[in-house]
C-alpha cells in the first residue's frame, strides 16, 4: 500500500530530478503559448518593412536619374535647336554672298569674248558640281512620319517599334537614287542642294543630310522634265518601294508635279588630295578624233 502511495506522489524518479536540476536547462516554451504566438507574428512584419524601405529607396534612385536624364537631353535638344537656328542664318548671308560674287564675276568676264567663254565654262562646271542656284520645272516627292492613332503611338501602324513608322535616312537615300535614275538635272532635300559629295545619315532619330540635321516632313525637290520625271519615277523600283511603305509602314508620300522651282547652290568642294592636272599629266591626255563627218 505504501509502494501506491510513493508512486502517485513522487512521479518523477529522483534520479531523473537530480540529472534535470544540475542541468539547468529551461522546459520548452509551448507553441501555443501567446508570447510564441507574438514572436512569429513579429517577424513577417519586420522583413515587410525592411523590403519596403529597400524598394522605396531604389524607386527614388531611378527617378533621381531619370530626372537628371532628362534635364540633360533636353539642354542638348535646345542648344541643337540654336546652332541649327544660326547655321541656318549663315547659310542664307552664304548664299547672298555667292550671289553678289556670281554677279562681279559674270561682270568681269563679259567684257571679251574670252572672257564670256570663260563665264560659260564656270557655269557649266557650277551646274555639274551643284553649286550654282537653278531654277526649272520639276517633280517634288514629300515623306512625313507614319501618322500617330487614336491613342497617340505609332506602333500599331506596322510591326516593330515607334521609329519603324518614321521616315529613316534608307528611304530618303532611295528616294534621291530614283530621282537621278529618272533624269534628274539638280536635287535638293528641304533646301539642301544635293551634290557628288553629299552624304545621307542618320544620327540617332536625327537624319543628317552633309552634316546638318533635318525635320520632317522631308520636301526632295527635282528639277527636270516634269512628266518623264514622274512616269519613270514611279514606274520603277523607287516608286513601287513608297507604295510599300505606304501600304504596310503608314509612311506619307506625295508625288507631286512643279512648273517652277528654285534650288540653292550649294557650297563649293574641298578638295584635299586632287588638283589640277599640269605638265607631263596634262599632255598625255589624248586629243579629241576628228568628226567622220569631216572628212
Amino acid at each position: 500500500m505504501s509502494l501506491l502511495v510513493d508512486m502517485m506522489t513522487n512521479t518523477l524518479d529522483e534520479a531523473y530530478e537530480e540529472r534535470a536540476r544540475l542541468r539547468g536547462t529551461p522546459p520548452a516554451p509551448n507553441p501555443l503559448q501567446p508570447s510564441a504566438r507574438r514572436g512569429r507574428a513579429v517577424l513577417p512584419v519586420v522583413v515587410l518593412v525592411l523590403l519596403g524601405v529597400v524598394t522605396g529607396t531604389a524607386v527614388a534612385q531611378v527617378r533621381e536619374r531619370q530626372e537628371e536624364s532628362t534635364g540633360l537631353r533636353a539642354d542638348l535638344a535646345a542648344e541643337v535647336r540654336e546652332r541649327t537656328a544660326a547655321s541656318d542664318q549663315l547659310e542664307a548671308r552664304t548664299q547672298a554672298l555667292r550671289q553678289d560674287v556670281a554677279q562681279v564675276q559674270v561682270l568681269a568676264l563679259g567684257a571679251d569674248t574670252t572672257g564670256r567663254r570663260l563665264a560659260e565654262g564656270l557655269t557649266s562646271l557650277g551646274l555639274a558640281t551643284g553649286t550654282t542656284p537653278v531654277t526649272g520645272p520639276g517633280l517634288v516627292v514629300t515623306l512625313d512620319n507614319a501618322a500617330a492613332d487614336e491613342t497617340g503611338s505609332t506602333d500599331s501602324l506596322r510591326p516593330g517599334t515607334a521609329p519603324s513608322s518614321s521616315v529613316q535616312d534608307r528611304d530618303l537615300q532611295g528616294v534621291v537614287n530614283g530621282l537621278w535614275a529618272a533624269g534628274a538635272e539638280a536635287i535638293a532635300i528641304n533646301g539642301q542642294r544635293l551634290t557628288a559629295l553629299t552624304a545621307i545619315r542618320s544620327a540617332g532619330d536625327a537624319i543628317l543630310v552633309d552634316l546638318r540635321p533635318l525635320s520632317p516632313p522631308y520636301v526632295i525637290q527635282a528639277v527636270g522634265s516634269p512628266k518623264d520625271l514622274e512616269v519613270d519615277f514611279m514606274d520603277g523600283p523607287t516608286g513601287r518601294g513608297l507604295t510599300f511603305l505606304t501600304s504596310e509602314y503608314g509612311i506619307v508620300v506625295e508625288v507631286r508635279r512643279a512648273e517652277d522651282l528654285s534650288l540653292p547652290g550649294a557650297a563649293a568642294p574641298q578638295l584635299s588630295a586632287a588638283s589640277p592636272a599640269s605638265g607631263p599629266a596634262a599632255a598625255a591626255t589624248p586629243a579629241p578624233r576628228p568628226s567622220r563627218s569631216g572628212s
